[in-house]
């Protein structure tokens, strides 16, 4: 299998799990960290990389070249595989089955990691294990043995209806019509809401600060007695001038 070009595509980076480590040597141990890393572009491809060091962001920047160096395509039906598969490593096994559309991801810990990184929104999974690297060495495993019908059918020189049958044939075709408008409509809807949740608090947070400000000029504009509002006794206003001699000079007394 060719090797995909990781500059072409927009990778995402998901840490699983950082791990202390130690090697024996002649002089003691040496302690060093081990991050697990799952990159992808959630539009199917994904891959997964080890990376060691004596820090963590070294460990984990090792990891995301590695795992850029071993990615995978996967093939997908509308939203999700094509067909169960089962893979196991060591002492892990994975199962994945498709959904009908809406299921959302029906799985937890290293295989949901590994499955949104693919981009698969619609999956039932089951796993057996307790180690996340060998989950996700099943998982990836399992996604490696997917095949798209239109190519298997073609690699045995049949039709997709004589492979699959008519009616999941008009099935496939569905789905692969749906997947073709849904994702212009996903990408959108993604970077509005990442455009929205930024816009929306410095909106929120200027409107506070206007608020305040407008209320204390509000205070101090209000009808009544001065300081009612809490706006505080005002200045005195500039008497004209004829307003002096009309008195004799004298300051008027304040009404009772």
């Amino acid at each position: 299998m060719p090797r995909i070009d990781a500059k072409t595509l927009n990778l995402e980076e998901t840490v699983i799990k950082v791990s202390r480590v130690a090697k024996v040597v002649k002089g003691g141990k040496r302690f060093n960290f081990r991050a697990l890393v799952v990159v992808g572009d959630k539009n199917g491809h994904v891959g997964m990389g080890l990376g060691k060091a004596a820090e963590v962001p070294d460990a984990i920047r090792k990891a995301t070249e590695d795992a850029k160096k071993h990615l995978i395509a996967v093939p997908m039906v509308g939203m999700t595989i094509p067909f169960m598969v089962i893979h196991s490593f060591s002492a892990s096994e994975v199962m994945l089955k498709p959904a009908a559309p809406g299921t959302g991801i029906i799985a937890g810990g290293a295989v949901r990691a590994v499955v949104e990184a693919a981009g698969i929104h619609d999956v039932l999974s089951k796993s057996i294990g307790h180690s996340e690297l060998n989950t996700v060495q099943a998982t990836i495993g399992a996604l490696r043995e997917l095949r798209l019908p239109e190519t298997e059918a073609s690699r045995r020189n049949r039709s997709l209806a004589e492979l699959v049958g008519p009616k999941m044939a008009a099935r496939y075709a569905e789905a692969s019509a749906q997947q073709q408008q849904a994702m212009p409509e996903l990408e959108r809807s993604e970077r509005s809401e990442r455009g929205g949740d930024r816009r929306g608090g410095r909106s929120d947070r200027s409107g506070d600060r206007r608020g305040g400000r407008g209320g204390d000029r509000g205070g101090n504009r209000g009808a009544g007695p001065v300081g009612a509002q809490g706006g505080g006794p005002r200045p005195p206003a500039a008497r004209p001038v004829g307003e002096a001699s009309a008195t004799n000079g004298a300051t008027p007394a304040p009404e009772v």
